[in-house]
């Protein structure tokens, strides 16, 4: 059962379906214990509730029979008798009033503004009325009711705040205004409906409202306008252009990049001129900082980038190509792009992707944004290649660079980024001043607390950094050496290492040599087992986890226990990066490893210690992506993509031994789930191509899941089915066999081969069923129910089925195919709630089309019930999503949505407007359908003018 207490009280039952409680006293009797929230309440406490100062004869045996009453209808287990009372069993998320705060409390965690707007406004949905309507006078109730509506307009007011953030100040003024009226004395509503005014071009109105507010409280408490309204009141006289509409697509200032761990020291003159290159009005739109490795030109490209970002209005993004490999090439690059920017899911929606630059291209063609490719040395070709591509298809889109080397292409501007500056002389005074001492007096007091620069130890610390020639990287690994010598015995150690001829490398220029010789003495003063893990590490693309360095560094001689101990110590040397649970290998530290550990006789064995683990966790995480810990399996598949990647490309290198079709297998339902049906395709056919030693029953496995994502990535007509009559035959495993069935027979379907792809449906919901796999069958159930609506109770066992995996995808899925029969059924009420709550799930899960979709429909069906300011709310989170996103189907019906509103609302220039855009884009993106729609609009718009 579910129970609804933010309005008239209401109960569903599990399918949705509303639940008669008869009698007034039985339905108080419920409110009560739906008040104590599941708690025991005690049979007087009841009795004086219900019958307050006048209970019945025999009220002991009357409220036995009000009990009874209730246990009919809900259930006799429902309403529990414990020594303390009675009280109401509830699970988690069974009442509204628990959903709306827990909503809410999603809404004040999340970072972007459009989600936490959708969630705040799925939160203030669940109101039908006010809350414990059926009771508000029963004195029991007063408490709660009070404590929700403070609630519902705290979250009101935070409402209001975010969507000011996201432009709507128009849609606010009207709102807000009857809200104002009914509380009159609430500082922050009436600050929201201020400012809602004010960027409405409403200044007069903004400013009554203050009065307005003045006077009320006055005369109800004697007080005055707090000093955040009085302050906002002075901004509004001013004009302070604080106050002004954020520009379109700033309101999230969208991006990646890391907070800085540490002050950005000696580059800010640097930093200003990087940012005055990026400016978006400027005619330079690709800089490439150049420098030798341990430079700084990473940290220098971030805080630059992060001074942008307020004027790219589709964000600034950090795109960091360390972990591919040298063979990669632009597709691979672009993919890497089209990950980070969140548009896989997007991607996925078009058939036969194959240029993925030119998809790239095409999808942030419209877009104002700025991305830092990061450590592009070993991939200049390629780069410059996606580059020119861009910078030739997206007129707004600008590029900053890292790299060792330029790209030496039309229209770049190469910055070069020296060391740091050096103390010219050994003053105290003028050494401090020194950039290059400022980074190292910084770090030594991080490793040896207590340290300070003074006039005995200036000249000493001015030696150690002019005999290190300024070079970031190589300060802060010497600066954790002054846990155990003091500046002068470190200057000492360098000059006599640096004086000897067998620290210089023969080709290397002077710089190179100083951090060269740095990295070797770094390296001679470990312990041998310190070389050995940090050598090793190197295997990692993109950092680890404490589990995978366990994996990697252990063997018969170091032993996995040892491990945390010794990369503990890499971390007080300054030469592994702690960030978070990942320890990460800096990039030119990595180079030095990669040597080192190339000169060994253990690589293989390091590189299939590596394989392995990603196998094998991949494996183990694919089995938590249809359970409880989907979200978190996905997000530690994130996190670990690039070693996964490296690791399939190390498997295919060097022939280990069946692990290639292992790790595609383990991570098919991954890249589904991502859409990123790309990598999927290309993966598993380099797997195929080159792990001929793979378990037979592997290979098949492997073909048939490429069968389904051929089926989903080929246009309509290249696909005629899958060869043969089951691309699973042969699978031996009946549950994975079910699964496989399922997910070919929904390839088919959704490329219009219906007879083959229900046949392949039926077969899989009979194997699981068989193999007793619960979520197989439920897959089937709700794939066949989404094709034959009114299929019997088909969605509806699914649906249980699903929630009893506690499958967050699965139950999406489920809902979106229950909404259908709901429609089918005639049931809009039904239909709605389904829909809000797949719009919840779709939003948690990051299937942005699927968010953009939903809330389509929503706005359809508010239009339909002649809500036309809902519609427009709903439309404009669609657009507002379907642009972050480049989703341009999801565009053009948003803005035929919202011309559709405005023509209703009798705002024939906005809805010619949006019109006349939905068109535009229709025609440029090949949409033709969504340009007859859109005529439609028009001409009916025309002809009731």
């Amino acid at each position: 059962m579910r129970y609804g207490v933010l309005g008239p009280l209401a109960v569903w039952d599990a399918e949705g379906r509303p639940v008669r409680v008869p009698e007034a006293k039985v339905r108080a009797l419920l409110a009560n214990l739906l008040v104590h929230g599941g708690g025991p309440v005690p049979a007087d406490r009841l009795i004086e509730d219900l019958w307050a100062s006048n209970p019945p004869g025999g009220s002991t045996n009357t409220l036995q029979t009000k009990i009874s009453q209730l246990r009919r209808v809900l259930g006799r287990e429902q309403v529990v008798r414990e020594p303390a009372g009675y009280r109401l069993l509830l699970a988690d998320d069974v009442v509204d009033a628990l959903r709306f705060q827990e909503l809410a409390v999603r809404a004040r965690a999340h970072r972007e503004p459009a989600v936490r707007a959708d969630l705040f406004a799925d939160a203030l949905a669940l109101w039908r009325g006010p809350a414990y309507a059926d009771v508000a006078e029963s004195l029991f109730a007063r408490g709660e009711i009070a404590r929700l509506e403070e609630l519902r307009l705290a979250v009101v007011e935070d409402h209001a705040e975010v969507r000011l953030t996201l432009g709507e100040h128009t849609a606010l003024a009207a709102e807000l205004g009857t809200l104002v009226a009914r509380h009159p004395l609430r500082e922050r509503l009436r600050m929201a409906h201020m400012r809602a005014l004010y960027r409405s071009g409403r200044q007069g109105d903004a400013l009554q409202s203050f009065q307005e507010l003045r006077r009320e409280l006055a005369e109800e408490l004697g007080a005055s306008p707090g000093p955040d309204a009085a302050a906002l009141h002075e901004a509004i006289l001013r004009q302070e252009p604080e106050l002004a509409t954020p520009a379109i697509g700033s309101r999230s200032c969208r991006t990646n990049l890391p907070a800085p761990l540490t002050p950005l020291i000696g580059r800010r003159e640097a930093a200003a001129q990087v940012l005055a290159r990026l400016d978006p009005a400027a005619s330079t739109r690709l800089v490439t900082l150049t420098g030798l490795g341990g430079v700084g030109k990473t940290r220098l490209a971030i805080a630059a980038a992060g001074d942008a970002a307020g004027q790219y209005t589709d964000g600034v993004w950090l795109v960091e190509l360390a972990g591919l490999g040298a063979a990669s090439d632009p597709d691979d690059i672009a993919e890497r792009v089209i990950t980070t920017l969140g548009l896989c899911d997007t991607a996925a929606t078009e058939p036969d992707l194959d240029d993925l630059v030119g998809w790239l291209c095409q999808a942030v063609a419209d877009k104002q944004l700025l991305i830092l490719l990061d450590n592009c040395e070993h991939l200049v070709e390629p780069v410059a290649l996606l580059a020119t591509s861009l910078l030739s298809a997206v007129p707004a889109a600008h590029l900053l660079l890292t790299s060792q080397e330029a790209l030496d292409i039309p229209g770049e501007v190469v910055h070069p980024v020296p060391p740091l500056e050096l103390p010219r002389h050994t003053d105290p005074g003028e050494v401090a001043r020194s950039s290059a001492v400022e980074l190292f007096v910084q770090r030594a007091a991080a490793a040896a607390p207590g340290f300070v620069l003074d006039a005995d130890n200036a000249a000493a610390v001015s030696t150690v950094c002019r005999r290190l020639d300024g070079i970031p990287l190589a300060l802060e690994l010497v600066a954790s050496r002054l846990r155990t010598l003091s500046p002068r015995e470190l200057a000492a150690r360098l000059d006599d290492r640096f004086a000897r001829p067998d620290v210089r490398v023969r080709g290397l220029p002077d710089r190179q040599q100083t951090l060269r010789g740095m990295l070797d003495w770094s390296w001679q003063l470990l312990t041998p087992d310190e070389r050995t893990v940090l050598r090793r590490l190197v295997v990692h693309a993109d950092g680890c986890v404490m589990p995978s360095a366990q994996a990697v560094c252990a063997d018969g001689e170091l032993p996995a226990e040892r491990i945390p101990d010794l990369l503990s110590r890499l971390v007080d040397r300054s030469l592994v990066v702690r960030e978070g649970d990942r320890f990460r290998l800096l990039e030119s530290v990595a180079a030095y490893c990669a040597e080192r550990l190339a000169e060994t006789d253990e690589e293989d064995a390091v590189r299939a210690r590596f394989v392995r683990y990603c196998t094998e966790s991949a494996e183990r995480e694919s089995e938590r992506l249809r359970g409880p810990e989907q979200r978190r399996a996905l997000e530690r598949l994130n996190a670990e993509t690039v070693n996964l990647r490296r690791a399939l490309e190390l498997a295919v290198a060097h022939d280990c031994a069946g692990y290639a079709v292992r790790l595609v297998n383990a991570l098919a339902w991954y890249w589904f789930l991502r859409g990123r049906f790309p990598e999927a395709r290309r993966s598993l056919r380099t797997a195929l191509t080159a792990d001929v030693g793979a378990a037979p029953a592997a290979r098949r496995t492997a073909r048939a899941w490429l069968a389904g994502v051929e089926l989903r990535t080929s246009q309509p007509d290249a696909v005629t089915g899958p060869a043969g009559d089951d691309p699973t035959a042969g699978i031996d495993d009946p549950v994975l066999k079910a699964r496989l069935q399922w997910f070919v027979g929904t390839g088919l379907t959704g490329r219009g081969h219906h007879r083959e792809g229900r046949r392949m449906l039926e077969a899989g919901l009979a194997g699981a069923r068989a193999a007793r796999d619960r979520w197989g069958e439920a897959a089937a159930l709700v794939e066949l129910a989404s094709h034959a609506p009114a299929r019997d109770g088909a969605a509806d066992l699914g649906a249980a089925l699903f929630r009893e995996v506690d499958d967050r995808w699965g139950q999406l899925r489920a809902t979106r195919s229950l909404a259908l029969a709901a429609e089918h059924d005639g049931d809009r009420a039904r239909t709605e709630r389904l829909h809000r709550e797949g719009l919840l799930m779709a939003e948690e899960l990051g299937l942005w089309t699927e968010v953009v979709e939903t809330l389509t429909f929503l706005g359809r069906a508010a239009l339909a019930s002649g809500h036309t300011e809902r519609a427009t709310e709903l439309y404009e989170r669609a657009l507002s999503v379907s642009a972050e996103r480049a989703y341009h189907r999801g565009e053009i019906r948003a803005e035929i949505g919202l011309g559709h509103a405005a023509r209703l609302r009798g705002d024939r220039e906005a809805a010619t407007s949006h019109l006349n855009r939905a068109l535009a884009k229709s025609r440029s993106s090949g949409h033709e359908t969504h340009a007859a729609a859109a005529l439609a609009e028009l001409d009916l718009l025309t002809r009731r003018a």
